[in-house]
């Protein structure tokens, strides 16, 4: 029987093939306007959304000559641990209640936009000014809603707001996409053929997609099937027994309308299918944050909204199996791309348990890295913090050291 793959891919994977899909370029490509001849950053938005506001205000405090200001999921974080307890790790306390300020200014019919334009990177009183516009809408709807009824209503409105975003980011990927589609499909069939150790390597698409090449017009048709999809132009048979968990929002077989040659699964949701425009309600790209620091948290229920856990339950795009089932032939556990950080332990955990990494001979880690992206120290953390959740302290504490004995983990450079 042959060996099993798991192969985990972030986003290092697209960018490595030709996709500015990290989250900086797209909010540079949405909210900033690259002057060279100005030297303050301008908002290229003039009516920007809640998050578009706050995401310029984070760039104006901590994203000048740093990329600290585009970790989507942090910012998420510090916005809703300020508004639920008043607080968060990067921006300190706030000096008075944020939702309190904002009714306040809804009572007295002022507005703090204006109040506060002598501050304009100060994050706790642009939160103040985009709780008030929240507010401000509600009223509309219905001019006699409590405080209490506007404060209940906001994370929903927040999570809405959110939605918006990941419905931009998802138009913004297709755009990407369509720019660079050959281009980006040689590069990640290349890529992904290296990673399952095929090393078969495609010089055209046309070496992927059956086609018709028109010699008078230098063009090619290509063939589909029954079902619409475009064919493959063979089965791919080292990709049977691969099973793909991305923490990309991209789809390599759904981008070039071919059935999937391997199980493939989007951890965080993928693009929709269509053009994605203003009024695309299919989107399931999920932005938000891990389970783990949400469960530690139970004053605010709809906190649950911006648990990517959650949300995940509503997705029914996914496969059946998403991991290779458990057994006593091999099976690989592959890495590439992926920073390894904590917002994603949770998956590593889940996936080092189901596999029994400390105990099953049969299992092997594999990171892979391209030059420039060594990550020695993220791998060696992974590891030891897996082991300290282990019921057997003395195992854990030596699991590195037996995975290298036994020979089954690696670090591999990749080109």
């Amino acid at each position: 029987m042959n060996n099993r793959q798991l192969i985990i891919l972030g986003n290092g994977f697209d960018l490595h093939c030709g996709l500015k899909s990290n989250y900086e370029s797209f909010f540079n490509h949405i909210i900033l306007i690259n002057d060279s001849t100005s030297q303050c950053p301008r908002l290229r938005l003039i009516n920007p959304g809640f998050w578009e506001a706050l995401l310029f205000t984070y760039y104006e405090k901590f994203g000048i000559g740093t990329n600290k200001w585009c970790d989507i999921e942090a910012i998420i974080k510090d916005v809703l641990w300020l508004l639920c307890f008043g607080k968060s790790e990067r921006l300190g306390e706030a000096r008075s209640s944020i939702r309190y300020s904002a009714f306040q200014c809804i009572k007295d019919k002022r507005n703090p936009k204006y109040e506060f334009r002598s501050e304009p990177n100060d994050f706790v009183k642009c939160l103040i000014v985009e709780c008030y516009n929240l507010f401000s809408k509600r009223l509309q709807e219905n001019e006699n809603y409590t405080e209490e009824e506007l404060h209940n209503f906001l994370l929903r409105d927040i999570a809405q707001e959110l939605h918006k975003l990941e419905i931009s980011f998802c138009r913004y990927l297709h755009k990407q996409i369509k720019d660079n589609l050959i281009f980006y499909s040689l590069n990640a069939f290349n890529l992904l053929s290296d990673l399952t150790g095929n090393k078969k390597s495609f010089s055209g698409i046309e070496q992927i997609l059956r086609s018709d090449y028109n010699e008078n017009t230098r063009t090619s048709t290509f063939y589909t099937s029954s079902n619409g999809k475009h064919q493959l132009i063979e089965r791919f048979d080292y990709l049977q027994h691969v099973y793909v968990l991305s923490f990309n929002y991209t789809a390599l077989f759904d981008i070039l309308n071919v059935d999937n040659p391997c199980k493939y699964t989007n951890v965080h949701g993928k693009l929709c299918n269509g053009n994605c425009n203003e009024d695309c309600h299919e989107s399931n790209i999920i932005f938000g944050i891990d389970d783990n620091e949400i469960k530690t948290q139970t004053i605010e229920q709809d906190l649950r909204l911006f648990s990517k856990t959650y949300r995940k339950m509503a997705d029914t795009s996914s496969p059946i199996s998403i991991l290779p089932p458990r057994g006593t032939y091999p099976i690989e556990i592959k890495f590439y791309g992926h920073s390894l950080n904590q917002a994603d332990y949770s998956y590593f955990q889940s996936i080092f348990d189901y596999y029994d990494i400390y105990g099953n001979i049969n299992v092997k880690l594999i990171f892979y890295y391209s030059d420039g992206y060594e990550q020695r120290d993220a791998i060696y953390n992974l590891i030891n913090e897996y082991g300290s959740t282990l019921n057997n302290k003395d195992q854990g504490k030596n699991l590195m050291h037996k995975l290298l004995l036994e020979n089954r983990i690696k670090i591999e450079r990749i080109d």
